[in-house]
């Protein structure tokens, strides 16, 4: 809940982006907030844009990847770090005594993935 001070502060702020920020702080969730500086985070998502490169590098369009047949070493290696990382990660927060469930932090991660997706394009796109 804010303070009565942090709502003065927001009624008063000339600044719209950081009234946004803050509002955004706020309705974010404690693991989000935890995630937010978190090194194993940042080595998943490190993780998968080497992954989407190598996917670029490969020529793989987005349907090629609903059915690889044959994936090269380097991809096999990058998917199983990025999953190794993604439960790390999901122990990490669950060590630190945060309620989640594991479809919360897919869907948390999601939307960085979807980004990185948006950055790397593949050979027809993202489609």
């Amino acid at each position: 809940m804010m303070e009565e001070q942090d709502l003065d502060i927001l009624k008063n702020n000339k600044n719209p982006h950081l009234t946004v920020g803050v509002l955004y702080l706020y309705h974010m969730k404690p693991f989000e907030k935890f995630l937010e500086s978190s090194l194993t985070m940042r080595e998943l998502l490190d993780n998968y844009l080497e992954l989407r490169q190598h996917l670029q590098d490969q020529g793989y369009s987005q349907k090629e990847l609903e059915k690889v047949t044959r994936p090269t070493y380097k991809m096999m290696d990058l998917r199983e770090k990025f999953i190794t990382k993604k439960n790390a990660l999901f122990k990490q927060i669950k060590d630190y005594g945060f309620e989640i469930h594991q479809g919360e932090l897919t869907d948390y991660i999601q939307q960085f993935l979807n980004k990185i997706d948006e950055l790397t394009p593949l050979k027809d796109g993202n489609n």
